[in-house]
């Protein structure tokens, strides 16, 4: 009863990214091998992460991206220009994770489903942003393959006014997932944990979909198959087989789930002559028959979705909302929804618990539609399910996180923090001149001072100083009105103040002092119109919050925005290392 395995398609093994052989290593790209005492980041064949034990999950293989969304007046026709609405990238691109596989597992998490991706993604910023974005979600990332090698998939979206987009694709590490992969890096953990396996006819090639539906075949558990694009897309197109493997797919699955947009082409094939005078009902009915599936869901957009099994249909009419917000993603999270209630009650026997099915993933799709990009907002869309859903128990959301996924999810937060700190460098230039000179041609001492974790980084950034030759010592904030304002001389010395908020009793109060003295006081701080901002005698620099929200939550003790904090302060010490011909190597090294 498995599925045949065809040659051929798109995704073969490049560059030695997939070893053959059986020892389960494999490089990270600088001729380093990584074995099992590197298991739990890497999610090696064989390994059982302690976060997942032997508990089964949803696992799903497919897309997972980087969305860098552009606001445009209109998407340009070829040949044409078009107009990002922003005269700055920076300001005019939103950054989102999604994909087709990614954005159904992570709607089925926030319904208390266990879920799990199975995917290839590098160590790039984009493959940590998704890694930590999935650990929020509640979907698991234990085995998840990373490896330096790999390219993490990115897309361009194109957003008119209006709504329409334009979606550019970008080759990524997910082409690489064909039955050969498969077979080595995701079979062992089907069979050991899987409840049920999700993929899609979208970017994973023909021969790792087959290879995947082959695995979960053979673990016993159910499967599901999201047609996300018209079949000669994916032949033509996107190449990712033939269409003998393609009709395979979508006859072996147990459930088939497919646009409309894909549906009639898909009826053509199979043999339905009157494909594009039938209803979306009639279709329906035909696939459940024709493919065998358990169950067929055509989603039909404004309209709602057709459900059917080989002795049942039933037409839901959508969810209604007040605003559409964003359609990106609906039909995914439509497909998290259909897997939570599959989760809970199974395959329905009747009419009314077809459409109670259908009811719920419908809600699910309305939910996404509220809220901004393809993935939900945990809290938010959580309180709307529960609106739209009064009577349906939401299970908790998961904890998709193992004790190393904690870790790449700062990193991945760090990472974020810094690149907003990097674009901002030239916005603070003028600033950031005057306090390096200030600095430099001092022949006094430079005090640093702070409270809390602002004055653990300025402590820090004191002892870097003196490395390179800059006297400098540490004031906590809360010592200058207690017998410390005489340690700083009028025209010589220098007090650096590190604050996020700007607003700290002890650092504004100190600086108010410092100032009246004739003391030069400069600023590492979060916000430009802050009192401490106010009270110094010469311009500083901004650390500035990221979206208009604090990057340092005060119950974290190791945030964003101490690193902003600590990373804008400490660029000063390799240009004075230079001045002074002190060597300086990097430590990461």
């Amino acid at each position: 009863g498995l599925l045949p395995i065809f040659g051929g398609s798109r995704g073969h093994m490049a560059n030695g990214c997939i070893s053959t052989n059986h020892n389960h290593a494999t490089t990270n790209g600088e001729g380093s091998i990584l074995h099992h005492a590197d298991s739990r980041l890497h999610g090696l064949p064989g390994f059982c992460p302690s976060s997942a034990g032997r508990r089964r999950v949803v696992l799903g293989c497919g897309g997972n991206v980087v969305n860098h969304i552009y606001r445009v007046g209109a998407v340009p026709r070829a040949g044409e220009r078009g107009y990002l609405r922003s005269a700055s990238t920076t300001n005019g691109k939103q950054c989102l994770i999604g994909g087709v596989t990614l954005n159904h597992l992570s709607w089925a998490a926030l319904g208390g489903v266990a879920t799990g991706l199975l995917a290839f993604q590098g160590t790039d910023e984009c493959g940590l942003l998704i890694r930590a974005g999935l650990i929020e979600l509640g979907v698991w990332t234990d085995f998840v393959q990373v490896n330096s090698s790999y390219s993490t998939a990115q897309c361009l979206v194109f957003v008119q006014d209006d709504g329409e987009k334009s979606i550019m694709q970008g080759p990524s590490s997910i082409d690489l997932i064909n039955a050969q992969a498969v077979n080595e890096y995701f079979d062992d953990v089907i069979q050991q944990h899987a409840s049920m396996v999700t993929t899609e006819i979208s970017q994973v090639p023909l021969s790792g979909v087959l290879a995947l539906l082959n695995s979960a075949r053979r673990a016993g558990v159910l499967t599901i198959l999201d047609l996300d694009i018209p079949p000669s897309v994916a032949i033509r197109e996107a190449k990712l087989g033939s269409l003998e493997e393609l009709l395979v797919c979508v006859r072996g699955a147990d459930v088939l789930k497919a646009s409309k947009s894909s549906v009639i082409e898909l009826s053509q094939w199979l043999g339905n002559r009157n494909a594009k005078c039938s209803s979306f009902a009639e279709l329906a009915r035909f696939l459940a028959k024709e493919c065998g599936s358990k169950l067929v869901c055509i989603t039909t957009g404004a309209e709602g979705c057709v459900l059917a099994t080989s002795e049942l249909l039933v037409e839901v009419p959508a969810h209604q909302v007040t605003v559409v917000v964003d359609t990106m993603g609906a039909g995914d999270a439509f497909l998290g929804g259909l897997i939570f209630g599959i989760h809970k009650a199974g395959i329905p026997d009747t009419v009314m618990e077809l459409r109670e099915l259908g009811t719920t993933a419908n809600a699910f799709g309305a939910a996404c539609v509220c809220s901004v990009g393809s993935v939900p907002v945990v809290d938010e869309s959580r309180d709307r399910l529960l609106s739209f859903l009064p009577f349906t128990a939401l299970g908790k959301v998961p904890k998709g996180s193992s004790g190393v996924d904690g870790f790449v999810s700062s990193l991945a937060n760090d990472v974020q923090a810094l690149a907003h700190l990097l674009s901002k460098v030239y916005v603070t230039k003028e600033g950031a001149d005057k306090v390096i000179g200030l600095i430099n041609s001092s022949r006094g001492h430079l005090f640093t001072s702070g409270i809390g974790k602002s004055g653990s980084v300025a402590e820090r950034f004191a002892a870097s100083l003196s490395s390179v030759e800059v006297p400098s010592s540490y004031v906590n904030a809360c010592h200058w009105t207690h017998g410390d304002l005489g340690k700083a001389q009028r025209g010589r010395d220098i007090v650096l103040f590190i604050s996020h908020s700007g607003s700290t009793e002890e650092c504004v109060t100190a600086a108010r002092h410092l100032v009246a003295k004739g003391v030069t006081t400069v600023g590492l701080i979060g916000r430009k119109d802050s009192p401490l901002s106010k009270q110094r005698n010469t311009t500083g620099v901004t650390d500035g919050p990221v979206n208009g929200t604090s990057l340092c939550p005060i119950t974290l003790p190791n945030t964003p925005g101490s690193s902003m904090q600590w990373n804008g302060g400490r660029t000063h010490a390799p240009e004075r290392s230079q001045q002074v011909n002190i060597p300086v190597q990097p430590s990461w090294r």
